[in-house]
């Protein structure tokens, strides 16, 4: 399994500031995040002296004018005002795009530690009237549902706003309580409301909330929406919670909710700060590749060429689920842990986290940190299965691919406001994924008929798979019986009342 590479002097201050002199993420953690060994790790730690001195002198140009592109909470910077130059220009006629917008010019924060470190010892008193269980923190990721592992292909920021690759992007909020025993329905953002492989089916009945709009990025409008839903759901189940968020331009801050108690972080310090981002939405991506990478091979041996692998909307929601719930509560709690979050509930897991540290800083918290780097190297097994047109990439890029994605417009909402709408109620509101042929959902018993047929599979060939075959069986008889009896109680209603 080969995952080194070199890290940039940002990179290796990222990393010097997520240890926290050793009361942050572990050494092991630590090499998973940023896909280098441990031996690497330990070196960049014992010469921080050395690289913090190198970032004050400003002596890397080149990665701090990247995080221009990657903070948040800057109102104007180059690759924003590349991207409005082209849409003004686009809109003055500029249709060939031989427009050209330069980078510009401008100044670049990084995360400030000194507020980060504040942040962190102010949570305590936050936090102190809610129960673990409701301390909730929610974050908005891109996620390119249909990207092939190979080295071939590359993403940039105008393939995410427009073109094809666009039309396989989602924006995706996630929300999780601290404790990691709620883990809300994700809410997915995609270009088509209606897309073909959606014919027959009830949207409501699917896995996760499914919304749409023309750019797929979150806005003031969808997010207020949710937080209202989320607002009723915790009324009517007498619970008042705090909900951790970034200030990104499509939080609104305005809005009255009687449940839900909003809190801010820090500008510039959530890449540190928020949970989610500490190895939640990681965890997920690795689950979610995996499930690609499995349908990519299974279909391998009929396909000739990558376009021949045909990936639906359908297959994504279902995967996305599946991601979703395979996030272990484990992996969410030390996320919070890391963050700054403790409380009674964990102080045990805290305290021998902090003796394990004291011990060997190699192997401090190994029994839950080895947690995502199992995933990733079960992911990077899958990929040596496959090569689609280049070089297949390994996991650790795989995943991180679409990392920075945008996930709403960074400009300023109001305009995505002036310009766009959401998608409402549109029948014919289909994208190029679903020329696919549409299928009809098939009745119970019939779904009862390809149980016996799995069966027989498994009995001839694959009798490993009975037992799961067994647990889907009993779940699809209890649904048929449930829904005879709902009939029969129907009908003798009927006849009672005639």
């Amino acid at each position: 399994m080969s995952i080194r590479h070199d890290l940039t002097l940002q990179q290796k201050i990222e990393l010097i500031n997520d240890n926290r002199n050793g009361n942050g993420l572990s050494q092991r953690t630590l090499a998973v995040k940023y896909n280098i060994s441990l031996g690497s790790v330990s070196n960049v730690l014992k010469r921080k002296a050395e690289y913090l001195d190198d970032y004050g002198a400003n002596q890397n140009h080149n990665v701090k004018r990247k995080i221009i592109h990657r903070s948040k909470n800057i109102p104007i910077s180059g690759p924003i005002l590349q991207e409005k130059a082209r849409e003004v220009a686009e809109s003055l006629g500029d249709k060939m795009g031989s427009f050209k917008a330069s980078n510009g010019c401008g100044e670049s924060l990084s995360v400030d530690i000194t507020t980060a470190d504040d942040w962190v010892q102010r949570i305590p008193k936050i936090i102190d009237d809610y129960d673990p269980k409701d301390i909730f923190n929610c974050d908005e990721t891109g996620l390119f549902f249909k990207f092939m592992p190979d080295k071939s292909l590359t993403l940039n920021r105008e393939q995410c706003k427009g073109g094809k690759k666009s039309k396989e992007r989602y924006t995706i909020l996630f929300c999780v309580n601290s404790t990691g025993e709620e883990k809300l329905k994700p809410l997915v953002i995609a270009k088509s409301l209606k897309p073909r492989c959606f014919k027959n089916l009830n949207v409501s009945k699917l896995p996760i909330n499914w919304r749409a709009n023309k750019t797929a990025w979150m806005n003031v409008k969808l997010f207020s929406e949710w937080l209202s839903d989320l607002n009723v759901s915790m009324k009517k189940q007498k619970r008042k919670i705090i909900l951790f968020l970034d200030n990104a331009p499509c939080h609104p801050v305005d809005i009255e909710l009687s449940n839900i108690k909003l809190q801010y972080f820090p500008p510039n310090t959530t890449s540190k700060l928020q949970p989610l981002d500490q190895g939640i939405i990681h965890a997920f991506k690795t689950h979610y590749r995996k499930h690609l990478v499995k349908h990519i091979i299974a279909r391998c041996t009929t396909a000739q060429t990558p376009d021949d692998i045909k990936i639906t909307h359908l297959d994504a929601i279902y995967w996305i689920d599946a991601a979703w719930k395979a996030v272990t509560h484990t992996t969410i709690r030390n996320t919070f842990r890391v963050a700054g979050f403790k409380d009674k509930q964990h102080d045990d897991i805290t305290t021998a986290t902090s003796n394990d540290t004291e011990t060997s800083s190699t192997d401090s918290t190994k029994s839950t940190d080895d947690e995502p780097y199992k995933d990733l190297k079960k992911l990077d097994d899958l990929l040596e299965h496959v090569t689609i047109g280049g070089q297949t990439m390994n996991a650790a890029d795989f995943v991180d691919i679409d990392n920075d994605t945008p996930a709403y417009n960074e400009w300023f909402d109001q305009c995505e406001q002036l310009v766009l709408c959401d998608v409402k109620g549109q029948d014919d509101d289909y994208d190029d994924d679903d020329q696919i042929l549409t299928e009809s959902p098939p009745k119970l018993t019939e779904a009862m008929t390809m149980i016996r047929k799995l069966h027989l599979l498994a009995t001839t060939q694959q009798p490993q798979l009975h037992q799961l075959i067994n647990e889907l069986e009993s779940k699809l008889t209890d649904v048929y019986i449930n829904s005879k009896t709902k009939r029969q109680t129907t009908l003798e209603d009927f006849f009672k009342q005639n």
